[in-house]
């Protein structure tokens, strides 16, 4: 030991001195405080409690509002707004390299136990996988003006109570669902996810299930990943198609147009992609305008496509869900409210790490407890 220094700490508590030995490596050069690292302060002036907590309220509302109102009002921790946007993206970013590492929370038997999965009309337990993407504004160096980056969001998730009846749906049901999201490789995202699902007892799920928008790279995403499972495209984004195309077809408002509209919805859901192909292609559109038979034989061709992923009769007779709700609303949950918000604008390593921090958060509870749980608080 070299000496006794002194360092000032924020805890829970107020504001405290600390005195702790200081070690110097004459071999290497390079100078520790052992106590630092075994109670977690490393270069930080926080306690891992006031961590957590300023983190807390950093995933929840701006750096401003947390600084100015939030820690304040809930637990009197005094910290000027560049405090609160370090700790919280300093957390962030630790978190994305130990997902990167491989690292999975929740380790403790009673937190790793597989999900009871829902069940099919059939009996069969069913697991849930969705991938989507959205918009974060981004500015560069000295507030210079940069492009949007696309932040994927990924969710493994169990939905809860969709096939039981209110007589046998319990009180309260367990919050299951493992979000991540941040400016994702698809590749690296997929290895992530996988972990995450494995975890769930994704594998044990008699019945897997892959829901999306059908964006581009999103299908091959899911048969890489998750071969075994049954890709099904959003049957409301496919039914927008049809909404476009009548439109088009008969003009906005047009009674004729509904009709026609309201016989291709329910023939997509009663009879499938397929049979909604067919039925465009036999619509005659020879002698319309350059414009309507373009917009006809894209759709046309969507509907081609996709079919595959179209069989709404079976996925609903199976009580399998059709709609990418969750995902949609997983981006606006995990990415838009916080990342979002009028005039917001971000550089983008802090709003990758506030992107991963967040999923991490609204995440099944014992996600965030096990991340925290390395050092005393």
């Amino acid at each position: 030991m070299v000496s006794r220094r002194p360092k000032r700490i924020i805890s829970l508590l107020g504001e405290m001195p600390l005195k702790r030995a200081y070690y110097h490596c004459p071999e290497c050069g390079q100078g520790y405080f052992p106590l630092d690292e075994e109670v977690g302060l490393g270069a930080s002036h926080l306690t891992p409690a006031a961590s957590e907590v300023t983190c807390l309220a950093g995933v929840q509302t701006s750096f401003a509002q947390a600084s100015e109102t939030t820690l304040r009002k809930m637990c009197g921790l005094r910290l000027s707004e560049s405090t609160v946007e370090r700790t919280t993206e300093s957390a962030g970013e630790r978190l994305k390299e130990l997902l990167a590492a491989g690292e999975t929370f929740a380790k403790l038997p009673e937190e790793s136990q597989p999900w009871e999965w829902e069940c099919d009309v059939h009996g069969r337990t069913c697991a849930y996988v969705g991938l989507d993407a959205t918009g974060v504004r981004q500015q560069g160096e000295g507030g210079a003006k940069a492009d949007g980056r696309m932040a994927y969001v990924g969710l493994i998730y169990n939905p809860r109570g969709a096939a039981r009846t209110l007589q046998r749906r319990p009180a309260a049901l367990p919050h299951q669902v493992r979000y991540l999201a941040g400016f994702y490789e698809l590749d690296a995202l997929g290895l992530e996810l996988r972990r995450q699902a494995a975890q769930t007892g994704w594998d044990e799920a008699q019945q897997q299930i892959a829901l999306s928008d059908g964006g581009s790279g999103l299908e091959d995403f899911f048969r890489k990943n998750f071969p075994l499972a049954t890709v099904i495209l959003d049957f409301w984004h496919a039914k927008e198609h049809l909404v476009e195309l009548a439109k088009v077809l008969f003009g906005d408002g047009s009674e004729e147009g509904q009709t026609w509209l309201d016989e291709r919805c329910h023939q997509l859901k009663h009879a499938g992609g397929a049979a909604v192909r067919a039925a465009l292609e036999a619509f005659d559109v020879s002698s319309r305008s350059e414009a309507v038979r373009e917009a006809h034989r894209c759709e046309t061709n969507y509907f081609r496509n996709h079919q595959h992923k179209m069989d709404y009769p079976r996925y609903l007779a199976n009580g399998w869900q059709i709609g990418s709700g969750p995902v949609e609303s997983a981006c606006k949950t995990v990415v838009n409210a916080r990342l979002c918000g009028s005039g917001m604008r971000w550089g983008s390593p802090g709003s990758d790490a506030l992107c991963h921090l967040r999923a991490l958060y609204l995440s099944e509870p014992t996600q965030w407890e096990a991340f925290w749980r390395d050092h005393p608080n």
